[in-house]
């Protein structure tokens, strides 16, 4: 029976790490072939490393062990490798797949939300690996950095840590962000500014105190200060500094917590001039304004229209009524009698008109007008057409 209960349950867990799996897969294939998203990622940390240690070979750091520039800056290009692929390219894929309506599109299919996001996490995580694999390896071929190997798990753990921090807080920044065309500046205007001021592009070991008391506040400086110190073999560690750890993952916990609550899976709102809404459709004020909103419009489209100053409204005619024509217009339709035609010569045989009131003849005009034919024509081609 036992056997019997657990079963479903490891049917369950398979199916969701085989979705898991194909989601991971499936992200990293749309960053292969995207050219910009692979160049970002990939790329620029490689032309940075061969830059800038080109310009600084045979240059030594005296207050770091006397070590060489690219034992410095290898390590420096690992932290900024991963940042690159967990920070900013979660940023600029989230928020055009949420512009283009995929993500909306997502959560309408049975695919858990939790596991599309895990696969992009899952994704970011292992383009972090490779890029900062990829770094190390240059960093040894070309400037002769020197590994470290007993500092190796303290590595593996800081990256951990440190891509889950950067990528909880690239989930939090696309709540920021309005609109895709925004995302990359969004993002290297956060980000940059760090990097000149945390250990990632040049040691700031002369820097004031205050400034290093500023960056320490943030998660990229204990993350390269980190890496700096367990590939540092004259001066560092190979042990992990629990302090810098704590304040990744609180930050990281901090940003996960912020895009579980605010985080927004349909585009915002364009139209008319209208800026993007930063909440998600199913916050409750945001939801409330707009019932509010289309209650008033429907009111506005039942409520009668005010006449102007020279209308006059027309009273409804009773149903069977009948409308009396002037003499005037019923003699155009009619057209003269016979006796007034000229063209017509009388009967000297007929009995002369009868004269009547012309009250009397108002009525018999208006019957005449009544009962004639419509587009009878008038004067006398009316009246020879009668005749035929």
């Amino acid at each position: 029976m036992a056997a019997a209960d657990t079963t479903p349950a490891r049917a369950r867990r398979r199916s969701a790490s085989r979705l898991l799996a194909a989601q991971v897969g499936y992200q990293l294939r749309l960053l292969v072939r995207s050219p910009i998203a692979s160049f970002a990622t990939l790329v620029i940390p490689l032309m940075v490393l061969l830059a800038v240690n080109l310009l600084y070979t045979g240059t030594r750091l005296r207050a770091r062990g006397d070590i060489p520039f690219a034992q410095f800056f290898t390590p420096a290009m690992v932290a900024f490798a991963v940042v690159n692929a967990c920070y900013m390219a979660v940023i600029s894929s989230t928020t055009l797949a949420r512009d283009e309506g995929i993500l909306k599109r997502i959560r309408s299919t049975p695919l858990p939300p939790w596991l599309y996001m895990a696969g992009r996490i899952g994704s970011a995580a292992l383009v972090a690996i490779v890029a900062a694999i990829v770094v190390v390896a240059v960093g040894s071929a070309v400037y002769g950095f020197q590994v470290v190997w007993s500092g190796l798990p303290a590595a593996i753990l800081t990256l951990a840590v440190a891509i889950f921090c950067f990528c909880a807080l690239g989930l939090a920044v696309t709540v920021l962000v309005p609109a895709a065309d925004s995302a990359l500046p969004i993002a290297w205007g956060t980000i940059l500014p760090l990097c000149f001021i945390s250990d990632v592009f040049q040691p700031i070991d002369n820097a004031p105190r205050w400034l290093r008391a500023i960056a320490s506040f943030f998660p990229l400086r204990p993350f390269a200060d980190d890496l700096e110190r367990i590939f540092n073999p004259v001066a560092g560690s190979t042990t992990p500094s629990w302090p810098h750890l704590g304040i990744l993952a609180a930050w990281g916990i901090v940003a996960a917590a912020f895009a579980l609550l605010t985080f927004r899976w349909e585009p915002g709102r364009k139209s008319h001039g209208e800026s993007p809404s930063r909440h998600p459709r199913t916050f409750a004020p945001q939801r409330l304004r707009e019932l509010l909103e289309a209650r008033g419009d429907r009111v506005a489209t039942r409520r009668p229209k005010k006449l102007g100053l020279g209308a006059r409204s027309a009273a409804p005619r009773p149903v069977g009524a009948r409308t009396l024509v002037k003499p005037s217009i019923a003699e155009r339709i009619v057209g003269p009698a016979p006796a007034e035609d000229s063209s017509v010569p009388p009967d000297p045989g007929a009995a002369p008109p009868a004269t009547s009131s012309p009250a009397r003849s108002q009525r018999a005009a208006s019957r005449t007008a009544l009962s004639a034919p419509p587009f009878a024509g008038t004067g006398n081609g009316a009246r020879r057409r009668s005749r035929v």
